[in-house]
């Protein structure tokens, strides 16, 4: 065999060995953590382009780099123009310059994303593309929007109608009455503290993006009367990783949010949620130890036992 064929037959046996190590052998994506936190998985774009794909809830719409976005229109097939709107994005603080908006569709694994595109100049360097999760569809079972995530297990695929009907499971309903109509969940969250136990009545966005527990938005009325009825709650500052303070911060014994109990939590209090209309943002501690399963279609969040 020639050097040149060789060399092209262990670079084929390469990014095979790789892409399998990414996929579940039932179907889906194998999860990994990011740098920052976020979850990700790499996988084939439109059986094409090789990614790496992070996953979120708190965004109404895909974002994708600008420069891998460029470079690969054509085997993506999406369609790009400029953007006359918005013209940046905040994300956890950092800022970027939104310069196009695309439209398309995006195959990965067992699932497609169809819809609305952000295009970001210097997009993070840990993946190429952002998907929110309530916008994925099953390839099959009639297009169903059932996303089970087993993050302890770093597996991501999409559920049948029949899957989902085996699980033992609590039920939660999921509404859009937020910023964007971004998965949010009305609930009555136990905070214990030294003294007592605290409750905290509110409607809570649904963000996987968020490494802490819980997020309570300053400007909520119902935040600002939790905090004045409860004057023991001792509040620090919180600082990013340029030093600047982004959330105050306390740490209560537990924290129990739909039936599941966090010890020695760090909630953060922070007024940077400015277009947000709910009372906080439930983060991905509470679906690191269960599988959960988001159903789309029904919008209902199942944990499974």
């Amino acid at each position: 065999m020639k050097p040149t064929k060789r060399l092209i037959l262990i670079l084929v046996c390469c990014l095979s060995n790789m892409l399998w190590a990414q996929v579940d052998p039932v179907g889906g994506m194998r999860l990994y953590r990011t740098r920052s936190g976020h979850y990700a998985f790499h996988t084939l774009l439109n059986d094409r382009v090789l990614s790496s794909v992070m996953i979120e809830s708190g965004i109404h719409a895909a974002l994708i780099d600008s420069a891998f976005i460029h470079k690969h229109q054509h085997e993506l097939g999406l369609t790009i123009r400029p953007n006359n709107m918005n013209k940046e994005i905040n994300l956890g603080g950092t800022v970027y310059r939104i310069t196009h908006r695309a439209k398309g569709s995006l195959k990965m694994s067992d699932c497609v994303y169809e819809g609305e595109f952000l295009v970001l100049s210097h997009y993070r360097n840990e993946t190429e593309v952002t998907i929110p999760i309530q916008r994925l569809r099953q390839k099959n079972d009639w297009g169903s929007r059932i996303v089970m995530l087993d993050i302890k297990n770093n597996q991501m695929r999409m559920l049948t109608r029949n899957e989902l009907q085996s699980w033992d499971c609590t039920r939660h309903k999921i509404n859009h009455r937020s910023y964007m109509r971004m998965p949010a969940i009305s609930t009555t969250i136990t905070i214990t503290t030294s003294e007592s136990a605290l409750s905290l009545e509110g409607n809570f966005n649904i963000d996987l993006g968020n490494p802490m527990p819980l997020y309570l938005r300053e400007q909520s009325p119902e935040v600002q009367r939790f905090l004045n009825e409860n004057k023991a709650i001792t509040l620090t500052a919180g600082y990013n990783q340029r030093g600047e303070v982004v959330a105050q911060a306390f740490k209560p014994f537990s924290c129990e949010i739909l039936g599941h109990t966090l010890s020695l939590p760090t909630i953060c209090v922070t007024d940077k949620l400015q277009r947000f209309t709910t009372d906080g943002l439930i983060g991905l501690p509470l679906f690191m130890e269960h599988a959960v399963a988001f159903d789309f279609d029904n919008d209902y969040l199942y944990i499974q036992e």
